[in-house]
């Protein structure tokens, strides 16, 4: 460490003890005193996430019959990790593969169904690993609303355990406009959900086309709108809101403008990435409101609020966050895409970048140093942050696969 360094690191120190002292050594007389805690807590927030410990780098994946790596992956959305590997839901090649050794790549799930009762996957965008070798997938499919039974639309789970086999959980009935229904398996519909995570049974999805939040009971398939908008059928959802005031609002009025990713913390809380209103929702299933907990976009216009500043809940300003993960001491992990950046968000809603946010690359390096191309899902595993870094086009589609393709990152000494 030089010189310069080992000041500015000593009078960082110096400032977060005069402020925890309840004193400024720069300025005579400060009274703002709940300034001053929130300043703290961004210090000292930005303190454990800034270290030059924290790496990022990627994955070497290789595959059989793949000779050149940067066409293994095509537009990978989300991923989960456990012991025995790393999940992915390889969107555009509608398939879900396994990494083993943090290289060698497998399909275990395509539309060959596997013996099971789904025959189509369909651009699956969001994973979540629940017990029993059962791995749960939204499988997302087409944007547009067409007929056809089993393609996309729909909730299937994996079993690893039992040859990789297929199994629909819920959504047996394809939307044919737009419609969200809730109920038994055999009445149920989505229309793109696409976030997911598993807790106690259940299973916590964001449905970016119905503009809500669900909960589907693993043992049964059975579905429940938490929370946004609910259509007991026929009619279409409303459409993508902007938010026109923060704090909290009652469930029955709470809208979301294409919500993405979701997870719970230890108390049931259930945290949603609100996209299209560059922001992050709390659920509070015990007092059944919805407030903004960091970020903000007010106004109604697309590009109000949007911007890349750490701070403090709705002081903090994020641009198209996707997925959301959270570490086992309560901490919050955001893809944040539109600012090709992994930020970290505390209980106490305080925002700080932990690492990219200085351009879209590909550089692996320490904390902000290293670069992104366009992080999209994240997921925390035993101390660790693994990322979907994603071409910006398919592989049908892209004019240039050496510079637009999709990896897999891992970022380490975070916590």
């Amino acid at each position: 460490m030089n010189i310069f360094k080992i000041f500015f690191f000593l009078i960082f120190k110096l400032i977060l003890i005069s402020s925890i002292l309840n004193c400024n050594p720069f300025q005579a007389d400060n009274d703002d005193s709940e300034t001053n805690n929130r300043n703290l807590l961004i210090a000292a927030a930005a303190l454990s996430a800034s270290g030059s410990s924290v790496v990022v780098s990627t994955l070497s994946l290789s595959e059989s019959g793949k000779s050149d790596s940067k066409l293994i992956l095509n537009q990978p959305e989300d991923l989960a990790v456990d012991a025995n590997g790393i999940y992915v839901a390889d969107s555009k090649n509608n398939r879900i593969i396994k990494i083993t050794g943090e290289s060698t790549v497998t399909s275990i799930a395509t539309s060959s169904g596997n013996g099971g009762t789904v025959t189509v996957i369909n651009n699956p965008e969001g994973i979540a690993i629940g017990p029993n070798n059962l791995i749960y997938v939204a499988n997302t499919g087409a944007s547009s609303a067409t007929s056809g039974a089993y393609d996309g639309h729909n909730i299937i789970s994996i079993d690893t355990s039992n040859s990789n086999t297929i199994a629909l959980l819920s959504g047996a009935n394809r939307p044919t406009n737009r419609e969200t229904i809730d109920g038994s398996q055999g009445t149920n519909r989505y229309f793109k959900p696409e976030g997911i995570r598993y807790r106690n049974n259940k299973l916590i999805v964001g449905e970016t086309g119905g503009y809500n939040v669900r909960e589907v009971t693993t043992s049964s398939g059975t579905v429940t709108t938490l929370v946004g908008e609910k259509k007991t059928g026929g009619a279409s959802p409303s459409g993508g809101t902007p938010l026109t005031s923060d704090g909290t609002v009652s469930v029955g009025t709470a809208t979301f403008n294409a919500p993405k990713g979701v997870v719970a913390d230890s108390s049931g809380n259930i945290y949603i990435v609100d996209k299209g209103n560059h922001c992050i929702r709390k659920y509070d299933p015990s007092t059944n409101t919805l407030s903004t907990f960091a970020g903000s976009r007010l106004g109604g216009s697309d590009n109000a609020s949007s911007g890349f500043v750490d701070g403090q809940g709705t002081a903090a300003k994020f641009n198209g966050p996707y997925m959301i993960d959270i570490d086992t001491n309560g901490n919050l992990y955001v893809a944040d895409a539109g600012n090709y950046a992994i930020r970290k968000i505390t209980s106490a809603g305080v925002v700080t970048t932990v690492a990219g946010g200085k351009g879209q690359g590909r550089t692996d390096g320490t904390a902000t140093s290293a670069q992104f191309y366009n992080p999209i899902g994240i997921y925390y595993y035993n101390n660790a942050l693994y990322v979907t870094d994603v071409a910006k086009a398919s592989l049908s589609t892209t004019s240039d696969t050496s510079t637009d393709y999709s990896t897999i990152r891992k970022i380490t000494n975070v916590f």
